[in-house]
């Protein structure tokens, strides 16, 4: 993916968020967006699955305050499969290392937005039965 709009596009279409520093890099430093795009590549198809790499994506966000990238990666580990018990637990061991500020902050807004997604999701489930 070497054109910066389809990167953008990447960004908000196929991950659901729209990264600040993304605008910035393709207007400055357009090699650096591809750069970290390819390194974001190498572990899409890597061996983790998905719903356990985006939690950890959603944590780490988490631990630095970034709500916006916690909350999509809990929605996107929450359609990969997570359960709510699985995301919840994920912040008790955080939380259990790292102190109750970071459930407080990024991860309790995580936890609302997975939780969304989750009944949204089980809405539809029981829609098509």
């Amino acid at each position: 993916m070497k054109d910066l709009e389809s990167i953008l596009d990447y960004y908000k279409n196929e991950l659901k968020w729209d990264p600040p520093f993304a605008k910035a890099l393709s207007k400055y430093c357009p090699d650096g967006l591809k750069g970290y795009l390819t390194m974001r590549e190498s572990v899409q198809e890597g061996h983790l699955p998905k719903k356990t790499r985006e939690l950890i994506f959603a944590i780490l966000d988490s631990l630095d305050d970034e709500v916006s990238g916690a909350k999509s990666h809990a929605v996107a580990a929450i359609e990969a499969g997570l359960t709510m018990e699985e995301l919840v637990e994920a912040f008790v061991i955080v939380t259990i290392v790292k102190g109750i500020n970071v459930l407080c902050k990024a991860g309790v807004e995580a936890i609302n937005a997975a939780e969304k997604r989750f009944e949204e999701i089980n809405s539809i489930k029981e829609d098509e039965k």
